[in-house]
């Protein structure tokens, strides 16, 4: 499953993330699979791997490069990805 999140640069400039969401799976002593939680991975428009590194904030690792939600529904939904009592996830 993956979610389109609509972003700006520091220079106005729109794009989007694709947040791509794994589940992650355990298998019991039984051997039959449970999901557990998920992952998710985050990629820019162009496929660079992004870092999430706040609730409204992307960061390219490799540029440095910020980008930032601009919607609040997004916003909300990756502050429910936040562990809590963290001010980051990344």
């Amino acid at each position: 499953m993956s979610r389109s999140i609509p972003v700006r640069n520091a220079d106005g400039v729109d794009d989007y993330v694709v947040a791509e969401i794994r589940p992650v799976h355990h298998r019991h002593l039984s051997e039959k699979e449970a999901d557990l939680a998920s992952t998710v991975s985050f990629y820019l428009s162009t496929g660079q791997v992004l870092n999430h590194v706040s609730a409204e904030r992307f960061e390219n690792p490799m540029t440095e490069e910020s980008y930032y939600a601009v919607n609040d529904e997004d916003i909300e939904w990756l502050l429910s990805l936040q562990p809590i009592d963290s001010g980051t996830n990344g």
